[in-house]
């Protein structure tokens, strides 16, 4: 059946912007495809609002340092903030992580992740394959423990990014990996503050 000169009735909806700021370290990853992209997701599937922007803070050149995600919520009440913040920490939203109205009000805060930064000499890391080899190498070691949020180059070193709910955990499984491993024995690991 064909339908012709359908007119569609203009809709309005009521929202209030928010925003949602995650102090997280990326490196070359894309900041829509790792939280905007499912955030908008969820909040479609539950009829929320919508994701209208993200955007990332650069210390350099693919090596993001923040991300503040822009959204319209039907509602803007502090469960509904709190729902967004637990939708955040499902996709491993990093430890002071906030959320608030964008005309101001008391934010929320959340996040579930500890950021853990591993430097290497770049020589060890020269080219795709080798970041790609090197991030496999400390994901292995920690698997179950973290996820890799991308690489970015600083000088003579290449710094891989992973978080994960323990620091400390992190670090112990990668001990070991460092020490019987001579391609990981040069790295360093720290905290992300």
């Amino acid at each position: 059946m064909f339908f012709r000169d359908l007119k569609m009735k203009p809709t309005t909806i009521d929202v209030t912007f928010v925003e949602a700021r995650l102090p997280v370290r990326m490196g070359h990853r894309d900041a829509s495809s790792v939280f905007g992209d499912p955030l908008n997701r969820q909040l479609a599937a539950t009829a929320m609002g919508t994701l209208t922007k993200v955007r990332a803070h650069e210390a350099g050149p693919d090596d993001i340092c923040g991300i503040t995600l822009y959204l319209g919520l039907r509602d803007a009440s502090r469960e509904s903030l709190e729902s967004v913040g637990g939708m955040l920490d499902y996709l491993h939203a990093p430890y002071g992580s906030s959320i608030r109205r964008s005309d101001g009000g008391e934010p929320v805060m959340f996040g579930v992740a500890e950021g853990l930064e591993i430097s290497v000499d770049s020589a060890l890391a020269p080219d795709g394959a080798g970041r790609r080899d090197f991030a496999k190498m400390c994901s292995d070691a920690m698997k179950g423990l973290a996820i890799n949020r991308g690489w970015t180059r600083r000088a003579d070193k290449t710094v891989f990014y992973f978080y994960g709910e323990s620091v400390r955990s992190m670090q112990d499984r990668l001990a070991d990996a460092f020490e019987t491993n001579p391609i990981l024995a040069s790295a360093r690991a720290r905290r992300l503050a």
